[in-house]
């Protein structure tokens, strides 16, 4: 998975470091075995390999070795700090946002924003994530243990939070007509997804993303059969 482009990706690199062909053959096909990674953080590990590759091309001794086992020890972390920061918690919050903003205006400029958002995160990570991996060399460990991943990956997770709600009760509030309920409905609900996306955020154990669902959908429930003239 990603190693042939992965091999790709670095081998305007390994041109420069390897003249002779026959060498260059050889150092790219050892760059071919699977490399499982989120694809926008890949590119620490590609400025990391060919950081190392430098010494290769050097003669230094193990170093191909000591190549080859940094970069499958790696791309297991590149993974899952990817994954946590673009899949579970970038993507999904701009998805909310991004829906409630088309709904309430009823302007493709949302799927604009969206568009913009996104990638402002994404290829600014990408592009430094080369030059991050190729300064740090073998320190490439101070890197994923920059408190920025954490950090974004809290504060998104928190926002989606926040939005989520907002979308939720601003429905219902609509569905009310508006009015003192509905505006009551609309700050609860919006508070409640946010707390539970704090404590999530920090790691803490309150209260579970399923949970939460759980609890909105059996609001839902009693506001819509109170509102019909039914029993709670």
């Amino acid at each position: 998975m990603q190693g042939v482009g992965f091999a790709w990706a670095i081998a305007p690199g390994l041109d420069r470091l390897y003249p002779d062909p026959r060498a260059r053959g050889e150092r790219l096909l050892a760059h071919l075995e699977p490399f499982n990674s989120n694809p926008y953080l890949a590119t620490i590990g590609i400025g990391f390999a060919l950081r190392l590759e430098q010494e290769v091309a050097r003669g230094s001794a193990g170093a191909d070795y000591r190549l080859s086992r940094l970069i499958k020890a790696l791309r297991s972390s590149l993974g899952a700090l990817g994954d946590d920061l673009f899949w579970v918690a970038w993507r999904p919050t701009l998805g909310v946002i991004g829906a409630a903003v088309a709904l309430a205006t009823g302007s493709p400029i949302a799927a604009l924003m969206y568009w913009i958002a996104y990638n402002a995160l994404a290829q600014s990570v990408r592009w430094r994530g080369v030059r991050a991996g190729f300064a740090s060399g073998a320190g490439i460990a101070r890197v994923l243990q920059d408190p920025f991943w954490s950090r974004a990956s809290g504060i998104t997770k928190t926002a989606g939070a926040a939005a989520s709600g907002a979308v939720l009760g601003g429905a219902l509030w609509a569905a009310s007509s508006g009015g003192l309920g509905g505006i009551s409905v609309f700050f609860f609900i919006t508070a409640f997804l946010w707390l539970a996306g704090l404590r999530r955020g920090s790691r803490g154990r309150w209260l579970s993303p399923s949970v939460a669902f759980l609890v909105v959908v059996i609001l839902l429930s009693v506001v819509v059969r109170v509102s019909a003239g039914g029993l709670p």
